[in-house]
């Protein structure tokens, strides 16, 4: 005789049972990732799918007439730059009628920093996930400038920098790294986080450490006399703080790529956000975006440069938060104390943060540790279910932007709570599930 509660009883325990070891496969992908830096290279020539008339941004998918601000500015930026219009108004028209079309960057191996914008010419790093095999994407960025495609500016100042980086900075790099065989970036991580960093909204002391490495190279290769391309590689080094950022960031999208997709797993394998929503991936749900309106920037909280107020802000969309999927960032803020007058608050706080992120996530990193939590590995995994349940939401350290483009400063950024809780309801129904489409909204 079948039915009755015994035999309930028996189908959740299963069920509860084949999740648990979908979640041990996820997190053991995330946590066994050997990813390196291999090289920097034409993203069309290395990006599955981007066409010259693609144009990658970042967040969940969303209609070209619904992009307002910041990130549709760089995106119209990234079409004047790859030639594809003459002036921002022709640019509008193909983008209107779909001549140009605007991509999702997960869905093709790349996460893009705040606007995320990239385009088929444009130079990416290319990092190698050992481990899965997996490659993954980030466009090199452009340097320090508070004003940039990443910040939602576009001006003949940001295109001379953009194509200094593509023409001058990315082959020297890329002859570098080839002749370092690639290079490490579990060890930077593990080094910078004893040293002050969190490797998203902190990343300095990776920066020195990546950078010494390369100049290493740089002498050797250079032994012939210093050619003008290693001097615009070492002032590059010099500038750019965010690079070693959108090292990581690559290295984090291929470690959440391998843990996706195993069915039952309600492990977070992306979250990202766009102009106006902030998307979730889960990896038992494969490639369906759960998506929720943004909170107010009122309601971020962090340090503002200029004597600026959240009045002057804006969300212009972002997937560095990928780092918080492996451990890093808001996550790891115990790490960071020298955030203490940014976005992470003062110490204390900053402990109890990381200290609430292991209520959240499903093992501690064995490699990435936290000097200040006595070497304690940082949380990492976040579970959905575990974040329903707690109704605590992951810690996320963002980059601030202002309303009309540039640099703002540093926030810390709580997603909503919703997409959480709806991927609970989708993973305890997903036999009856029927498949999934990008962009699915709640």
């Amino acid at each position: 005789m079948s039915g009755g509660p015994g035999t309930a009883s028996a189908a959740g325990s299963a069920r509860g049972t084949a999740a648990d070891d979908a979640n041990e496969r996820a997190v053991a992908r995330l946590t066994g990732s050997r990813p390196v830096l291999e090289t920097v290279a034409r993203a069309g020539d290395v990006v599955r799918g981007l066409t010259d008339r693609t144009i990658l941004v970042s967040g969940p998918p969303m209609a070209w007439d619904r992009y307002t601000g910041g990130q549709r500015r760089a995106i119209i930026g990234g079409a004047l730059y790859e030639g594809l219009a003459g002036d921002e108004a022709e640019a509008e028209a193909l983008l209107a009628d779909g001549f140009l079309t605007v991509r999702p960057s997960h869905d093709h191996a790349t996460v893009g920093s705040l606007t995320g914008v990239c385009t088929a010419s444009m130079p990416v790093l290319v990092v190698h996930d050992q481990a899965s095999g997996r490659r993954a994407f980030c466009r090199m960025n452009e340097g320090a400038d508070r004003a940039s495609l990443t910040f939602g500016v576009w001006d003949d100042g940001v295109e001379a920098r953009l194509r200094h980086v593509s023409d001058i900075v990315s082959p020297a790099l890329a002859e570098v790294l080839e002749r370092m065989g690639g290079l490490a970036v579990g060890p930077i991580v593990r080094r910078a986080l004893t040293m002050g960093d969190d490797l998203h909204s902190r990343h300095k002391a990776a920066g020195a450490l990546f950078r010494a490495e390369v100049l290493d190279a740089v002498l050797d290769l250079s032994r012939q006399g210093v050619t003008r391309r290693y001097r615009a590689l070492a002032g590059y080094l010099r500038s750019a703080e965010y690079l070693f950022l959108h090292i990581v960031m690559a290295a984090a999208k291929a470690a959440a790529d391998s843990a996706s997709h195993l069915a039952g797993s309600s492990l977070v394998t992306a979250m990202n956000l766009n102009e106006k929503e902030f998307g979730l991936r889960v990896s038992g749900l494969g490639d369906r975006w759960l998506t929720a309106p943004l909170p107010p920037v009122a309601t971020l909280r962090g340090r503002l440069y200029d004597g600026w107020s959240t009045d002057d802000l804006a969300y212009v969309g972002g997937e560095s938060l990928i780092t918080e999927t492996i451990g890093l960032g808001g996550m790891a803020a115990a790490a960071a104390m020298p955030l203490q007058d940014h976005s992470a608050g003062s110490p204390p706080e900053m402990l109890r943060t990381t200290e609430r992120m292991y209520r959240i996530t499903l093992r501690e990193h064995p490699d990435y540790r936290i000097p200040a939590l006595a070497y304690r590995g940082v949380p990492c995994g976040i579970d959905v279910r575990r974040v329903a349940e707690t109704g605590v939401v992951p810690a996320i350290h963002l980059g601030a932007t202002l309303r009309d483009g540039g640099h703002a400063g540093a926030v810390l950024f709580r997603p909503p709570l919703e997409p959480f809780e709806r991927a609970v309801e989708l993973l305890s129904n997903e036999p009856t599930l029927t498949p999934a489409r990008p962009g699915d909204p709640l």
